[in-house]
């Protein structure tokens, strides 16, 4: 990787300062997702394609406390709810929703106004959101007015519950277009005690942490305006062989109502993965972490189904029977069969005898 020039402390300080009012009030294990996180909301100020980095955790474990101090930057503006009418908004007057959105760092701290919408209008959220990532929406309204087109362009840092999985083939079969980030809770007695020690105090504690996330932002935008931060040719081929893995990994497989695929998975290209893997991994460097590989890595398995990425975790060692894979993992043996048919099919995973194996070494 080469050099950052030409001085890397202020924004390390500024990092050490956010890190240091978090220990100091939350209980926190995953260090490495808070910095993922803060990278993202820098990443905000380097070029690119439109970054969504999707935050998946239990509910309060953790993960609003950041989002809420970076939702309050001045670059940034929050969303609580969405529906295909947001998006697309009236044909002339009114307000609209990617009008207010544009050129900002959208936080939404729970997607749960989604997850728990309508089939029909899930399905259309996902599908409206396919054709905003590509930066332009156009909308038909069936009548005399004709159609409205809207150019945007937003970063976006959300929040989700596990349910998530329960949307992730649907979402798959209309192209994928988040990167996930699996947040790891603390000492889950620890954080229900600083939970409550800080209640009396939160407005105090957050306006702490806001102001210092608010710093290392300002930073990261100056630093984005004055200084290089290239990563070399060498790094772009390793992201690009994860995000290809990836790509490849998380591919959904259809089926039929009697449970049998429909045709055989086309998977996806890592094209976006690896400009929202490389954004992410600029932004670390220009932060002082020039060790990003192991956090694109962690993103890497972060974005597989859980259930397949435990099982290639698996695998990776060693070939192992379906019973071997069952005792490590925990996952029920009917799903070990049912993930290992679809690793298959996306020729990821092959049989030997008994023994179920990797057909070839993944770069994650």
């Amino acid at each position: 990787m080469k050099d950052f020039e030409p001085d890397e402390s202020p924004m390390e300080e500024t990092l050490d300062e956010v890190e240091a009012v978090l220990r100091r009030h939350f209980e926190i294990d995953d260090w490495q997702g808070v910095r993922i996180i803060l990278g993202t909301a820098c990443a905000h100020y380097l070029p690119g394609e439109m970054l969504w980095l999707r935050i998946i955790g239990a509910s309060r474990s953790g993960k609003t406390e950041l989002l809420r101090a970076i939702a309050e930057h001045p670059d940034c503006a929050e969303i609580e709810s969405i529906t295909p009418a947001a998006l697309r908004g009236g044909y002339k007057k009114g307000p609209k929703l990617l009008t207010r959105i544009n050129g900002k760092l959208v936080i939404d701290k729970d997607i749960s106004s989604i997850l728990t919408s309508r089939k029909d209008m899930r399905n259309e959220i996902f599908g409206v959101l396919r054709g905003v990532k590509d930066g332009k929406l156009t909308a038909d309204f069936g009548s005399d007015e004709g159609h409205l087109e809207q150019a945007v362009y937003f970063d976006w840092l959300l929040a989700s519950t596990p349910y998530i999985e329960q949307q992730r083939t649907l979402e798959g079969l209309l192209g994928e277009r988040f990167i996930d980030l699996r947040w790891r809770p603390g000492n889950r007695e620890e954080m229900a005690y600083r939970a409550a020690k800080n209640n009396p105090y939160l407005d105090v504690i957050r306006a702490a942490v806001a102001s210092c996330v608010h710093s290392l932002m300002c930073r990261a935008e100056e630093a984005a305006k004055t200084e290089t931060c290239t990563l070399a040719d060498s790094d772009f081929r390793t992201v690009a062989g994860m995000a290809d893995n990836v790509a490849t990994a998380r591919t959904p497989v259809q089926y039929d109502s009697q449970g049998h695929p429909i045709a055989l998975p086309e998977p996806e290209v890592g094209t976006e993965l690896a400009q929202g893997f490389t954004r992410i991994a600029s932004a670390l460097v220009m932060m002082g972490l020039t060790d990003f590989e192991s956090y694109i890595r962690r993103l890497a398995w972060d974005c597989i189904p859980s259930a397949r990425a435990a099982i290639l975790r698996n695998l990776q060692a060693k070939p192992h029977t379906v019973d071997e894979i069952v005792k490590a993992t925990g996952i029920p043996q009917r799903t070990v069969r049912h993930v290992l048919e679809q690793l298959e099919l996306l020729k990821l995973v092959e049989s030997s005898g008994s023994y179920k194996q990797l057909c070839k070494k993944l770069y994650i």
